[in-house]
């Protein structure tokens, strides 16, 4: 365990674990006394800054000889601050023996007391070497939240209710799932005011031989307006799930198996509704068919669709430029492949229509009028 700061053995140890991560995987460190003054958020950003300079110091002084994934497990942390920086998440902070924690605690509030603190000793006394603090890190991803704040959506309820319409439709489409008539279900039902949205713009009807709801025309072109929009979407990004930058080719490459994926950023970049189009994509694939057997009581539960739109905010992030390099160079590469499959179907027609013409000169039989890429 290394030392920050100048204090030297004047300092208390530092351990702080993502939750999920196992007990040994966590960022250990001894800091300086008079970190103790600091707030848990002033403590966790000079422990993760922003600056990569910064963040090398801090590796320095990690104890590699005693613990030799340290480094990586630093790395595990700086997307978590990162997308802390940008908006992308929240913090839900445990200290020692499951104590909850706030950001703006003061790090004193979370050291355990000395027997010179118990006994009476001076406030300005420094705390004695390797007290432990202990936090637990759990990011929390809100996609709504974040959707009303970069005004994706225009309120809470207008998103929340787009989202129910949507997942409505695909379980009583895909699904089959049957309803009850409106008139039957009680005034608290969780999908009554969303089969109640849907009749009011004609995307359900009652059926005439039972009166319970069924997709109506208005619906069927609601939903095949989404599958156009998701399946366009798909051949334009789709290739920027799988992107990485090649520094010494200067140039992106796709479809790697290593790279990373860039969709929402780059749907961000492109002037798109990444929450919108996440969602769809969540449709298009299937995600939601986990849930058939529970979607009626988790459609009214808002925290279902963050989990579901969580993609949207805990995102891989590169820096502006570069990812303009990289759509530029994905743009590129999906023309190139497209003019390739257009110059295969040029020589497969070319191929057909000469074998075509010898079988009609060997059997003498005059040729049919009809267009060369017919």
């Amino acid at each position: 365990m290394g030392m920050l700061g100048d204090e030297a053995g004047t300092g208390f140890a530092l351990s702080v674990r993502l939750l999920g991560m196992p007990e040994d995987a966590a960022f250990a460190v001894t800091v300086p006394a008079g970190y103790a003054r600091l707030s848990l958020a002033q403590l966790l950003e000079a422990m993760f800054p922003a600056d990569e300079v910064d963040r090398l110091a801090v590796e320095e002084t990690l104890d590699v000889a005693g613990n030799p994934d340290l480094p990586d497990i630093y790395d595990c942390f700086l997307p978590v601050f990162d997308q802390l920086r940008e908006g992308l998440c929240r913090l839900k902070l445990t200290a020692g023996a499951g104590r909850p924690a706030e950001l703006s605690d003061l790090v004193a509030s979370h050291l355990p007391a000395t027997p010179a603190a118990s006994a009476g000793a001076s406030a300005t006394c420094a705390p004695a070497p390797e007290i432990g603090l202990e936090l637990a890190i759990e990011p929390e991803y809100k996609p709504l939240d974040y959707a009303i704040a970069q005004g994706y959506a225009e309120s809470w309820d207008e998103l929340l209710a787009w989202l129910q319409w949507c997942t409505l439709l695909y379980f009583l489409d895909k699904h089959g799932y049957p309803l009850p008539a409106l008139a039957e279900m009680s005034e608290g039902s969780v999908l009554r005011p969303i089969v109640s949205g849907l009749f009011d713009r004609r995307f359900l009807r009652p059926s005439v031989d039972t009166g319970c709801p069924e997709i109506a025309e208005e619906g069927r072109k609601f939903i095949g307006a989404l599958l156009s929009e998701t399946e366009t979407c798909i051949d334009r990004f789709d290739i920027f799930k799988d992107a990485l930058w090649d520094e010494d080719a200067d140039a992106a490459e796709f479809d790697t198996g290593y790279g990373e994926d860039l969709r929402v950023q780059t749907f961000i970049a492109e002037g798109m509704n990444p929450v919108r189009t996440v969602f769809l994509l969540r449709l298009y694939d299937g995600s939601l068919d986990e849930f058939a057997p529970t979607w009626q009581a988790l459609i009214g539960d808002p925290n279902f669709f963050d989990r579901l739109l969580e993609p949207v905010v805990n995102r891989c992030q590169v820096p502006e430029g570069l990812l303009q390099n990289i759509i530029e160079d994905g743009y590129a590469y999906l023309e190139a492949r497209a003019e390739f499959v257009r110059e295969e179907r040029f020589q497969a027609q070319v191929a057909k229509r000469l074998r075509t013409s010898f079988v009609r000169r060997d059997t003498d039989q005059p040729p049919p009028s009809e267009h060369f890429f017919g």
